[in-house]
Parts: C-alpha cells; structure tokens; sequence
C-alpha cells in the first residue's frame, strides 16, 4: 500500500514501516522493495527524511550484529542475511560510510562479494584498502571464462569508478593477460577503465598502441578512444612507409 502513495512518503508512514524491521521477513522485505537502488525500490523519501531513514538502517544493522555477531553478513539464517545486506546495501546507495566495514568485510572474505561489487566505487576515500582487494578479484578470473562467477568488468568498473591512480597498475596489468589471451571483451572493459584516468595513464601507452590493429572491432575502436583519453586528444596518427603502417614512437 506504501508502495501506491504518489510523492514522498509521509514521515508516520516511514515511521511506520521502518517499526517493522525487527521482524526478519519484514526487514528484507522492505529494505529491498522500498529502498534499495539494486532492486529498484519504490518508495520515495522526503530529501529530509534520508538521514533518518539510514539512521534507522543502521541501528538495526547494529542490532542484527549484536544478536548474530560480527558477520552476520554471512550468517546461515538466510532472511537475517539478507535483511543485514540489503540495509548495508541501500547505506552505499547514499555513500554513507557506514558500509564501508561490511563492503571492506565481503571482499576479505569473498562472502557474497558480487553484491558489494556494486557499492564499493563511491568510497573513492578508502581506494587504499579497496584497490588491492579488487586487484584480487581480477588476479583469480579465469582468462578462458572471464564472465564466471564474477565479470572482469564488473572489478574494472569500480577500479574506474574510485578513480584513483594507484588501480591504473591493477588495469594495465589485466589489460596485458587479457591481451596475452585475447580476451577481447576484458581487453576492451579494460581499455575504457584507462581511458577514464587521462594524462595520468600515459605509461599505460606502449601496451595500448597496438591494439589499434588488434583483430577484433571493438577493441580496436576502444584503444583509438583511449589513446586520444590519454594523450589529451593529441594521439599522433600511424604514419605510413612503403604501404606499411609506422607505430609512433611511444
């Protein structure tokens, strides 16, 4: 019923729902229909009423922990489960640090890490601790099934989305096996990662410039894309001898 009121709900009615966080099945229920972003909630909060409302998330996270532990994360009880990540995934909706320890947790301890996949590229804060974590994850794909269980694109995008030099290292070097193994999606997944840094992944250069003949199309529309993303727009052209393409100097 909350669901059919036009505009943001009432502050009696949130007052209302949140009150039935304590019953498990309750708890999962609305934090995933109401609020999360991942399921597509449909509950609209009142610009005021966002810090209440995550507030209230967070104490019943602290509760949860207090009565299931420290990683009740992981919990057996799967309705706890998913009560305690869907409140810890709608507080990385809004970037609020207190995610933070439980996405940092996940990817430790690879517990239904493909979730907070999806969260941990608004912490560009704490790219130290999330960098190498994600460097993992993309140290353990299969290069012959890049997709399973967890896309290299998926860690790619965060690497990009928390847009910190230190992962351009972590890019590049997933670029070279993915190269190696002609792993054309992963190569161009991680062709537009580097793209996103500019000027700053230029010694990336040397590894990108031949992929502009690479056989596959969209790697090579991707690495023209980045090597002009690196070089300020300013790529020089191949320039041609004796019928042959010449490759700059880079």
């Amino acid at each position: 019923m909350a669901k059919d009121l036009p505009g943001p709900l009432p502050r009696s009615v949130l007052t209302s729902l949140l009150g039935l966080l304590p019953d498990d099945w309750a708890a999962a229920r609305i934090i995933q229909g109401g609020f999360s972003q991942w399921w597509g909630g449909r509950l609209t909060i009142a610009p005021e009423d966002t810090a209440f409302l995550l507030n209230v998330l967070d104490d019943h996270m602290a509760t949860l922990r207090t009565a299931y532990g420290p990683d009740v994360w992981a919990t057996d009880n799967p309705l706890i489960r998913e009560a305690y990540q869907e409140a810890v995934m709608v507080l990385a909706d809004h970037r609020d640090t207190r995610a933070l320890p439980d996405l940092i947790r996940s990817l430790e301890t690879r517990v239904d890490d493909w979730r907070f996949l999806y969260g941990v590229g608004g912490y560009p804060q704490a790219a130290d601790r999330l960098v190498p974590l994600l460097a993992n994850g993309l140290r353990r794909i299969d290069p012959d099934h890049p997709h399973a269980p967890i896309p290299a694109s998926l860690y790619l995008s965060c690497l990009a989305e928390l847009k910190d030099p230190i992962a351009i290292p972590v890019i590049t070097d997933t670029l070279r096996w993915a190269d190696q193994h002609q792993s054309w999606n992963v190569v161009t997944d991680a062709l537009n990662a580097l793209a996103t840094f500019g000027l700053d992944a230029q010694p990336a250069l040397a590894l990108i410039h031949p992929l502009t003949n690479a056989p596959d199309d969209a790697v090579r529309a991707a690495a023209r894309a980045t090597l002009d993303a690196l070089t300020d727009g300013q790529a020089p052209q191949s320039k041609r001898r004796n019928g042959y393409a010449e490759e700059p100097p880079y």
